[in-house]
């Protein structure tokens, strides 16, 4: 999750803050001690927070992120998933079909607004919607009779 109003750089551009080459930051400096955690752990494209990568590089304090609560945030597929309900696979094929709005790439990873995506379990198909087989012995319409 990027918080609003948040500029974030990737690893590539972190490096080059630092002066440092990208082999050297993530094998020195992004897990030291000091340096600021990604606003998305665990993702495959780490990302973090312009201020603070300039904030550690003049060694200066580390500004603190936002709450991760406003209608501003982008959501990634992961906490997109969470925030719905469902699996990252369930966002993915979503996005494909066209189910939800279109994303917005920071750092080459899709990200959306949290009001866009809270607009979305309304307009997602509901259980028995479309699909399966049909029914062996149909019942009868009431109108029919």
């Amino acid at each position: 999750m990027i918080p609003r109003g948040r500029p974030v750089v990737d690893a590539v551009e972190a490096a080059q803050l630092l002066g440092k080459s990208v082999k050297t930051f993530r094998n020195a400096i992004s897990g030291s001690h000091g340096f600021p955690a990604p606003v998305n752990p665990g993702r495959r494209k780490l990302l973090y927070d312009r201020e603070q990568v300039q904030a550690y590089r003049d060694m200066r304090p580390l500004p603190e992120l936002p709450p991760a609560s406003h209608d501003d945030d982008l959501l990634d597929e992961h906490d997109t998933a969470q925030l719905l309900g469902v699996k990252d696979a369930t966002v993915r094929k979503d996005r494909d079909v066209g189910r939800l709005p279109e994303p917005v790439k920071v750092g080459g990873v899709v990200h959306w607004r949290r009001s866009v995506i809270a607009a979305v379990p309304a307009s997602r198909p509901g259980r028995g919607v479309g699909g399966g087989r049909p029914r062996k012995n149909p019942t009868p319409d009431l109108e029919d009779q």
